[in-house]
Protein backbone atom coordinates (compact mmCIF):
# COMPACT_ATOMS: atom_id res chain seq x y z
CA UNK A 1 0.00 0.00 0.00
CA UNK A 2 1.89 3.55 -1.28
CA UNK A 3 1.37 6.29 1.02
CA UNK A 4 -1.18 7.65 -1.35
CA UNK A 5 -3.37 4.85 -0.98
CA UNK A 6 -2.78 4.52 3.22
CA UNK A 7 -3.98 8.63 3.10
CA UNK A 8 -6.93 7.46 1.69
CA UNK A 9 -7.48 4.40 3.86
CA UNK A 10 -6.99 6.69 7.15
CA UNK A 11 -9.29 9.15 5.62
CA UNK A 12 -12.01 7.00 5.19
CA UNK A 13 -11.91 5.23 8.54
CA UNK A 14 -11.68 8.65 9.92
CA UNK A 15 -15.67 8.62 8.52
CA UNK A 16 -18.16 8.41 11.84
CA UNK A 17 -21.04 5.70 10.44
CA UNK A 18 -23.65 4.18 12.54
CA UNK A 19 -26.31 2.07 11.09
CA UNK A 20 -29.17 4.50 10.02
CA UNK A 21 -26.88 7.44 10.32
CA UNK A 22 -24.83 6.55 6.97
CA UNK A 23 -25.38 9.62 5.61
CA UNK A 24 -21.43 11.38 5.99
CA UNK A 25 -20.36 7.69 5.15
CA UNK A 26 -22.17 8.05 1.58
CA UNK A 27 -21.53 11.31 1.05
CA UNK A 28 -17.92 10.35 1.27
CA UNK A 29 -18.46 7.90 -0.73
CA UNK A 30 -19.91 9.74 -4.00
CA UNK A 31 -17.31 12.56 -3.95
CA UNK A 32 -14.66 9.97 -4.52
CA UNK A 33 -16.46 7.83 -6.73
CA UNK A 34 -17.09 11.69 -8.66
CA UNK A 35 -13.40 11.72 -9.58
CA UNK A 36 -12.38 8.11 -10.80
CA UNK A 37 -12.41 8.06 -14.05
CA UNK A 38 -15.23 5.41 -15.85
CA UNK A 39 -17.28 5.15 -12.89
CA UNK A 40 -20.96 5.36 -12.86
CA UNK A 41 -23.28 5.31 -10.10
CA UNK A 42 -26.47 6.02 -8.99
CA UNK A 43 -28.14 5.72 -5.20
CA UNK A 44 -31.52 4.06 -4.48
CA UNK A 45 -34.16 5.07 -2.46
CA UNK A 46 -32.28 3.38 0.84
CA UNK A 47 -29.09 5.17 -0.10
CA UNK A 48 -27.99 2.13 -1.30
CA UNK A 49 -24.45 3.29 -3.76
CA UNK A 50 -24.21 0.99 -6.99
CA UNK A 51 -21.58 2.12 -9.18
CA UNK A 52 -19.98 0.37 -12.69
CA UNK A 53 -16.65 0.79 -14.00
CA UNK A 54 -16.35 -0.03 -17.88
CA UNK A 55 -18.66 -1.54 -20.71
CA UNK A 56 -18.13 -5.00 -21.40
CA UNK A 57 -19.62 -6.64 -24.84
CA UNK A 58 -22.70 -8.74 -25.07
CA UNK A 59 -22.22 -12.28 -23.25
CA UNK A 60 -19.61 -11.05 -20.96
CA UNK A 61 -20.24 -10.49 -17.36
CA UNK A 62 -18.97 -8.54 -14.21
CA UNK A 63 -17.12 -8.95 -10.96
CA UNK A 64 -19.39 -7.49 -8.32
CA UNK A 65 -17.38 -6.35 -4.89
CA UNK A 66 -19.77 -5.65 -1.97
CA UNK A 67 -19.59 -4.19 1.66
CA UNK A 68 -22.03 -2.13 3.83
CA UNK A 69 -21.69 1.41 4.80
CA UNK A 70 -22.68 1.10 8.50
CA UNK A 71 -21.06 0.03 11.92
CA UNK A 72 -21.83 -0.28 15.14
CA UNK A 73 -20.51 1.94 17.43
CA UNK A 74 -21.60 5.65 18.32
CA UNK A 75 -21.85 7.96 15.87
CA UNK A 76 -18.83 10.38 17.13
CA UNK A 77 -18.31 14.09 15.93
CA UNK A 78 -14.56 12.75 14.85
CA UNK A 79 -12.37 9.95 14.28
CA UNK A 80 -8.67 10.22 14.88
CA UNK A 81 -6.93 7.62 13.18
CA UNK A 82 -3.86 6.68 14.54
CA UNK A 83 -1.03 4.67 13.13
CA UNK A 84 0.33 1.79 15.72
CA UNK A 85 2.19 -1.41 15.84
CA UNK A 86 -0.21 -3.95 17.55
CA UNK A 87 -0.54 -8.04 18.03
CA UNK A 88 -3.36 -9.84 16.56
CA UNK A 89 -5.82 -11.50 19.29
CA UNK A 90 -7.29 -14.54 18.74
CA UNK A 91 -10.29 -14.47 16.43
CA UNK A 92 -12.75 -16.65 15.26
CA UNK A 93 -10.40 -20.11 16.47
CA UNK A 94 -7.25 -18.51 14.99
CA UNK A 95 -3.94 -18.01 17.68
CA UNK A 96 -1.77 -15.77 16.58
CA UNK A 97 2.05 -15.61 17.98
CA UNK A 98 3.80 -11.94 19.43
CA UNK A 99 4.37 -10.66 16.09
CA UNK A 100 3.39 -6.84 15.69
CA UNK A 101 1.95 -5.71 12.41
CA UNK A 102 0.88 -1.83 11.29
CA UNK A 103 -2.31 -1.15 12.30
CA UNK A 104 -4.99 1.52 12.20
CA UNK A 105 -6.68 2.28 15.62
CA UNK A 106 -9.19 5.00 16.28
CA UNK A 107 -9.29 7.37 18.94
CA UNK A 108 -11.54 10.40 20.14
CA UNK A 109 -9.69 13.99 20.19
CA UNK A 110 -9.94 13.85 23.95
CA UNK A 111 -7.41 9.88 23.58
CA UNK A 112 -9.95 7.44 24.58
CA UNK A 113 -10.30 4.93 22.23
CA UNK A 114 -13.36 4.20 19.65
CA UNK A 115 -14.27 1.40 17.21
CA UNK A 116 -12.73 2.32 13.96
CA UNK A 117 -15.76 0.60 12.23
CA UNK A 118 -12.84 -1.73 10.26
CA UNK A 119 -16.55 -3.67 10.09
CA UNK A 120 -17.17 -2.44 7.24
CA UNK A 121 -15.29 0.22 6.63
CA UNK A 122 -12.30 -1.93 5.31
CA UNK A 123 -14.71 -3.39 2.81
CA UNK A 124 -15.47 0.05 1.29
CA UNK A 125 -11.73 0.64 1.00
CA UNK A 126 -11.25 -2.75 -0.99
CA UNK A 127 -13.93 -1.93 -3.17
CA UNK A 128 -13.09 1.77 -4.13
CA UNK A 129 -9.54 0.68 -4.61
CA UNK A 130 -10.79 -2.36 -7.05
CA UNK A 131 -13.02 0.36 -8.77
CA UNK A 132 -9.95 2.67 -9.49
CA UNK A 133 -7.72 -0.64 -10.92
CA UNK A 134 -9.58 -2.85 -12.81
CA UNK A 135 -11.06 -2.03 -16.13
CA UNK A 136 -14.49 -3.79 -15.39
CA UNK A 137 -16.41 -4.08 -12.27
CA UNK A 138 -19.19 -3.72 -10.40
CA UNK A 139 -19.67 -2.24 -6.45
CA UNK A 140 -22.69 -2.55 -4.21
CA UNK A 141 -22.43 -0.56 -0.89
CA UNK A 142 -25.43 -1.61 1.43
CA UNK A 143 -26.75 0.63 3.96
CA UNK A 144 -28.12 -0.82 7.36
CA UNK A 145 -26.05 -4.22 7.49
CA UNK A 146 -25.73 -4.60 11.09
CA UNK A 147 -29.38 -4.49 12.19
CA UNK A 148 -30.38 -7.46 9.35
CA UNK A 149 -29.04 -6.17 5.71
CA UNK A 150 -31.27 -3.64 5.35
CA UNK A 151 -30.63 -1.62 2.13
CA UNK A 152 -29.22 -5.67 0.47
CA UNK A 153 -32.56 -7.32 1.02
CA UNK A 154 -34.12 -4.44 -0.81
CA UNK A 155 -31.06 -4.57 -3.70
CA UNK A 156 -31.91 -3.02 -6.71
CA UNK A 157 -32.70 -6.39 -8.84
CA UNK A 158 -31.49 -5.16 -12.13
CA UNK A 159 -28.08 -3.93 -11.11
CA UNK A 160 -27.77 -7.75 -10.56
CA UNK A 161 -28.37 -9.27 -14.15
CA UNK A 162 -25.15 -8.91 -15.73
CA UNK A 163 -23.37 -9.82 -12.38
CA UNK A 164 -21.37 -13.28 -12.86
CA UNK A 165 -20.23 -13.55 -9.70
CA UNK A 166 -20.05 -11.92 -6.03
CA UNK A 167 -16.95 -11.04 -3.84
CA UNK A 168 -17.58 -9.32 0.02
CA UNK A 169 -14.94 -8.68 2.07
CA UNK A 170 -16.79 -8.34 5.53
CA UNK A 171 -14.96 -11.02 7.84
CA UNK A 172 -12.30 -10.47 10.37
CA UNK A 173 -8.88 -11.44 10.61
CA UNK A 174 -7.02 -13.60 7.88
CA UNK A 175 -7.87 -16.72 7.35
CA UNK A 176 -11.96 -16.72 6.66
CA UNK A 177 -14.69 -17.96 4.05
CA UNK A 178 -18.07 -17.62 4.48
CA UNK A 179 -19.10 -20.51 2.89
CA UNK A 180 -22.96 -20.44 4.58
CA UNK A 181 -24.31 -17.26 5.63
CA UNK A 182 -27.90 -17.10 6.82
CA UNK A 183 -28.30 -20.25 6.33
CA UNK A 184 -27.67 -19.70 2.72
CA UNK A 185 -25.55 -21.51 0.56
CA UNK A 186 -23.03 -19.29 -1.02
CA UNK A 187 -21.04 -21.48 -3.99
CA UNK A 188 -20.78 -24.59 -4.62
CA UNK A 189 -18.74 -26.99 -2.62
CA UNK A 190 -15.58 -28.05 -4.83
CA UNK A 191 -17.25 -26.53 -7.68
CA UNK A 192 -15.24 -24.44 -10.13
CA UNK A 193 -15.50 -21.11 -8.44
CA UNK A 194 -14.43 -22.09 -5.30
CA UNK A 195 -11.58 -24.48 -6.41
CA UNK A 196 -10.39 -21.14 -8.45
CA UNK A 197 -10.19 -19.12 -5.78
CA UNK A 198 -9.69 -20.59 -2.73
CA UNK A 199 -5.72 -21.23 -3.43
CA UNK A 200 -5.31 -17.32 -4.31
CA UNK A 201 -6.90 -16.08 -1.23
CA UNK A 202 -4.44 -18.63 0.96
CA UNK A 203 -1.29 -18.07 -1.09
CA UNK A 204 -2.32 -13.74 -1.00
CA UNK A 205 -2.93 -13.82 2.81
CA UNK A 206 0.40 -16.72 3.69
CA UNK A 207 -2.34 -19.00 5.65
CA UNK A 208 -4.27 -22.01 5.34
CA UNK A 209 -8.29 -20.69 4.80
CA UNK A 210 -11.39 -21.74 7.15
CA UNK A 211 -14.56 -22.08 5.64
CA UNK A 212 -17.17 -21.23 8.08
CA UNK A 213 -20.34 -21.04 8.70
CA UNK A 214 -21.19 -16.97 9.50
CA UNK A 215 -24.46 -15.64 11.03
CA UNK A 216 -25.28 -12.81 8.82
CA UNK A 217 -24.05 -10.24 6.15
CA UNK A 218 -24.69 -8.72 2.86
CA UNK A 219 -23.73 -11.22 0.03
CA UNK A 220 -26.55 -13.67 1.50
CA UNK A 221 -29.00 -11.58 0.44
CA UNK A 222 -27.37 -10.68 -3.06
CA UNK A 223 -27.04 -14.83 -3.09
CA UNK A 224 -30.79 -15.12 -2.69
CA UNK A 225 -31.27 -12.62 -5.58
CA UNK A 226 -29.25 -13.81 -8.15
CA UNK A 227 -28.13 -17.23 -10.09
CA UNK A 228 -24.44 -16.77 -9.70
CA UNK A 229 -21.61 -17.76 -7.01
CA UNK A 230 -20.92 -15.49 -4.30
CA UNK A 231 -18.36 -15.72 -1.29
CA UNK A 232 -17.11 -13.55 2.05
CA UNK A 233 -13.49 -13.23 2.55
CA UNK A 234 -11.45 -11.81 5.92
CA UNK A 235 -9.98 -8.34 5.44
CA UNK A 236 -8.08 -7.56 8.42
CA UNK A 237 -10.02 -6.10 11.10
CA UNK A 238 -9.91 -7.46 14.79
CA UNK A 239 -11.53 -6.61 17.82
CA UNK A 240 -14.79 -5.91 15.94
CA UNK A 241 -17.76 -4.42 17.61
CA UNK A 242 -15.45 -2.88 20.64
CA UNK A 243 -13.64 0.25 21.33
CA UNK A 244 -10.25 -1.81 21.18
CA UNK A 245 -11.07 -2.43 17.26
CA UNK A 246 -8.14 -2.42 15.01
CA UNK A 247 -7.48 -3.25 10.93
CA UNK A 248 -4.20 -4.46 10.26
CA UNK A 249 -2.35 -2.64 7.16
CA UNK A 250 -0.79 -5.84 5.43
CA UNK A 251 -3.76 -8.05 5.57
CA UNK A 252 -6.32 -5.24 4.20
CA UNK A 253 -3.26 -5.05 1.21
CA UNK A 254 -3.47 -9.02 0.90
CA UNK A 255 -7.01 -9.32 0.48
CA UNK A 256 -7.26 -6.26 -2.25
CA UNK A 257 -4.28 -7.91 -4.43
CA UNK A 258 -5.98 -11.46 -3.81
CA UNK A 259 -9.44 -9.68 -5.19
CA UNK A 260 -7.16 -8.87 -8.30
CA UNK A 261 -5.98 -12.32 -8.89
CA UNK A 262 -9.35 -13.65 -8.67
CA UNK A 263 -10.35 -11.59 -11.29
CA UNK A 264 -7.30 -12.85 -13.36
CA UNK A 265 -8.53 -15.56 -12.77
CA UNK A 266 -12.08 -15.84 -13.07
CA UNK A 267 -12.21 -13.14 -15.84
CA UNK A 268 -15.79 -12.03 -17.05
CA UNK A 269 -17.97 -15.22 -16.87
CA UNK A 270 -20.64 -16.36 -15.30
CA UNK A 271 -20.47 -18.69 -12.35
CA UNK A 272 -23.83 -19.89 -11.98
CA UNK A 273 -25.18 -21.60 -8.99
CA UNK A 274 -28.40 -21.87 -7.78
CA UNK A 275 -27.48 -24.21 -4.91
CA UNK A 276 -30.64 -25.53 -2.25
CA UNK A 277 -31.26 -22.36 0.07
CA UNK A 278 -33.12 -24.50 2.11
CA UNK A 279 -31.16 -24.78 5.61
CA UNK A 280 -33.80 -23.40 7.71
CA UNK A 281 -37.63 -24.29 7.42
CA UNK A 282 -39.34 -21.08 8.40
CA UNK A 283 -43.16 -20.30 9.10
CA UNK A 284 -43.86 -17.38 8.61
CA UNK A 285 -47.30 -15.52 9.22
CA UNK A 286 -48.85 -11.87 9.25
CA UNK A 287 -48.08 -11.23 13.05
CA UNK A 288 -44.59 -12.84 13.40
CA UNK A 289 -41.27 -11.84 11.69
CA UNK A 290 -40.15 -15.87 12.06
CA UNK A 291 -41.38 -18.40 13.67
CA UNK A 292 -39.27 -21.30 13.74
CA UNK A 293 -39.68 -24.73 13.31
CA UNK A 294 -39.36 -25.80 16.96
CA UNK A 295 -37.01 -28.27 15.98
CA UNK A 296 -34.49 -25.41 15.57
CA UNK A 297 -34.44 -23.84 18.86
CA UNK A 298 -33.21 -27.65 20.01
CA UNK A 299 -30.13 -27.03 18.01
CA UNK A 300 -30.02 -23.43 20.27
CA UNK A 301 -27.57 -22.32 22.83
CA UNK A 302 -28.06 -19.25 24.66
CA UNK A 303 -25.22 -17.96 27.20
CA UNK A 304 -23.65 -14.65 29.13
CA UNK A 305 -21.14 -15.46 30.94
CA UNK A 306 -17.78 -12.34 31.32
CA UNK A 307 -20.01 -9.42 30.14
CA UNK A 308 -20.36 -11.06 27.19
CA UNK A 309 -24.22 -12.22 25.46
CA UNK A 310 -23.77 -15.40 22.69
CA UNK A 311 -26.67 -17.02 20.70
CA UNK A 312 -25.35 -20.19 18.80
CA UNK A 313 -26.90 -22.74 16.41
CA UNK A 314 -25.50 -25.94 16.63
CA UNK A 315 -26.32 -27.15 13.40
CA UNK A 316 -24.98 -24.69 11.37
CA UNK A 317 -21.96 -23.26 13.49
CA UNK A 318 -23.84 -20.01 13.35
CA UNK A 319 -22.96 -17.40 16.34
CA UNK A 320 -23.07 -14.32 17.24
CA UNK A 321 -21.84 -12.35 20.20
CA UNK A 322 -23.08 -9.10 21.61
CA UNK A 323 -21.31 -7.02 24.51
CA UNK A 324 -22.47 -5.54 27.77
CA UNK A 325 -24.06 -2.68 25.87
CA UNK A 326 -25.22 -4.21 22.76
CA UNK A 327 -27.21 -6.59 25.28
CA UNK A 328 -29.06 -3.82 26.91
CA UNK A 329 -29.68 -2.20 23.63
CA UNK A 330 -31.42 -5.45 22.41
CA UNK A 331 -33.09 -6.03 25.68
CA UNK A 332 -34.77 -2.90 25.54
CA UNK A 333 -35.77 -3.28 21.87
CA UNK A 334 -37.33 -6.44 22.84
CA UNK A 335 -38.97 -4.84 25.53
CA UNK A 336 -40.47 -2.32 23.27
CA UNK A 337 -41.86 -4.59 20.62
CA UNK A 338 -43.37 -7.10 22.70
CA UNK A 339 -44.98 -4.57 25.15
CA UNK A 340 -46.40 -3.13 21.56
CA UNK A 341 -47.61 -6.12 20.46
CA UNK A 342 -48.97 -7.70 23.90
Amino acid sequence: MNATQLQDFKDLLSVPSKTYKEEGMVKYITSVLDNIEGVSYYLDHKMNVYATKGKLPEGKYYPMFIAHTDTVHELQDKIVVKEEYLRKPNTFGKSYDDTEYLSLKGYLEDGTPTGIGGDDKVGIFIAIELLKTLNYCKVGLFVSEETGCIGSSQCDLSFLEDVGYAIQFDCPGDHLITEYCSGVQLYQKNGEFINKILPIFSKAMGCDIDQQSHPYTDVSQIKLKGDFSCINFSCGYYNMHTSKEFVVVQDVENAFNSALNMVNELGFELYEFLGPNDTYENDYDDDDLYTFNSTIWDNIEMEYTNDEFTIEDHRTDNFISLDYEQTVELYLFLKEQLNDKY
